[in-house]
């Protein structure tokens, strides 16, 4: 005995564009902070972060 077939997919309903234009708020770019003052800088903490990795790395690598 044959199974029957499966059934179609039914169509999917798209939504219609609209049909008046929408208005979006004016584009304003997020104002620049200022950049941090007194701390260490961006190379400093970078040093901090990766020195110690690379120096545990050489270290336990196998010899």
């Amino acid at each position: 005995m044959k199974a029957p077939p499966p059934p179609a997919p039914k169509p999917t309903v798209r939504p219609k564009p609209s049909p008046t234009p929408v208005s979006y708020p004016e584009y304003r770019p997020a104002p620049r902070k200022a950049p941090p003052s007194g701390g260490p800088s961006l190379v400093s903490l970078t040093l901090l972060i990766t020195a110690p990795a690379v120096l545990a790395v050489a270290a336990l690598r196998p010899r």
